[in-house]
């Protein structure tokens, strides 16, 4: 446990020094967020939604509507560019760590612990932005679906860490939120009932729940909740799985 603790230590001071991160970190949720309320038009606009346990439309402000999005598509992107750096960097300080005795399991369990105080943080921060201009009907629900999501994000930065360099990387973890959450799950955007394709994407179901809890006060979606925690577990593996192997091979 004193390695898998000094190992945890290690990754957070990383990261502490990760300018690039730390900068995103302040800057972009004020950047996305807080600009996206100032210059939204407002007006009443069509959203898609359940209200009790029926597909509805709601006319709700678009500021809101905005603010549903842009809060979880900047936690993602943050999030995403945390697994990525981490799984960058392991590739060096995780075979240090194997040569002074650290066991795999020991090293996995501190990066993925790094991964998870670091998305807590990125989605306490953009929670905390998007409070100044909007109050989610359902708050604890909409945090809880933002933790689902950036945590997947943050996993899924990690697999694309695993294949692909920091550059290419980080354009596919710029890309990918944008497409997902800001086209694909917006309910501005898409206003009949998605395709199956968008559905496979990991912004499918937290969305849904951030939709319905930002927007109406009952719960509809507790099912989308589970599903999208299901997605984040299948992801989890997979990241565990390719991590392991990543450092046995180091």
């Amino acid at each position: 446990m004193n390695r898998t603790a000094t190992a945890f230590g290690i990754g957070l001071r990383e990261h502490a020094r990760n300018y690039v991160l730390v900068a995103l970190l302040v800057i972009l949720p004020v950047s996305f967020i807080t600009l996206a309320f100032a210059v939204t038009q407002d007006v009443q606009m069509p959203v898609r939604t359940l209200v009790d346990g029926e597909t509805t439309t709601v006319m709700r402000g678009m500021p809101e509507v905005h603010g549903v999005i842009m809060t979880p598509i900047t936690s993602s992107f943050i999030a995403g560019l945390a697994g990525l750096f981490l799984m960058r960097e392991a590739r060096d300080t995780d075979g240090r760590l194997a040569v002074v005795g650290y066991r795999a399991r020991q090293v996995i369990t501190a990066r993925f612990g790094v991964l998870a105080v670091i998305t807590l943080v990125v989605v306490g921060v953009s929670v905390g932005v998007m409070l100044v201009d909007f109050q989610p009907e359902q708050l604890w629900g909409f945090v809880a679906a933002m933790v689902v999501l950036s945590v997947t994000y943050g996993l899924i930065g990690m697999l694309v860490g695993a294949v692909f360099n920091r550059l290419a990387g980080l354009w596919i973890m710029l890309i990918l939120p944008m497409i997902d959450i800001g086209l694909f799950q917006d309910p501005l955007f898409v206003q009949s009932e998605p395709e199956w394709w968008m559905k496979l994407f990991p912004g499918y179901h937290p969305v849904r729940v951030m939709v319905d809890t930002g927007l109406t006060t009952d719960l509809d979606t507790a099912m989308s909740l589970g599903w999208g925690f299901g997605y984040l577990l299948f992801v989890g593996l997979l990241a565990i799985w390719v991590y392991y192997q990543g450092t046995r091979t180091t």
